[in-house]
């Protein structure tokens, strides 16, 4: 069973682990696949939010000020972040078996 989040992610499992596969596609060579294996839907998901989230922040230009949030509040974000795509996952893996 795989599990297409987009052109660069996507979800698959064997009998002890979540599998996401990543597709790197490097500008002078050939593209291939990346996989981490991972034993909860939260360690899956922490990792592809880690993944998706340096991905944009390289395309962004990134300024700090003296009003910048400390990483309390970045880091309750991510966790509840965390947890609402380990809930969106199981949902949809679980439509996926039907």
């Amino acid at each position: 069973m795989r599990y297409k989040i987009n052109d660069k992610y996507a979800l698959d499992s064997d009998k002890y682990n979540w599998i996401l596969i990543e597709t790197i596609t490097p500008k002078t060579k050939k593209p291939y696949t990346k996989q981490s294996y991972h034993r909860s839907l939260k360690q899956l998901s922490k990792a592809l939010l880690d993944g998706m989230a340096k991905e944009t922040l390289t395309r962004l230009s990134i300024t700090t000020s003296k009003n910048a949030p400390t990483t309390k509040p970045y880091n309750l974000l991510m966790d509840n972040i965390v947890k609402d795509l380990e809930l969106f996952l199981q949902g949809a893996l679980t439509n996926e078996k039907i």
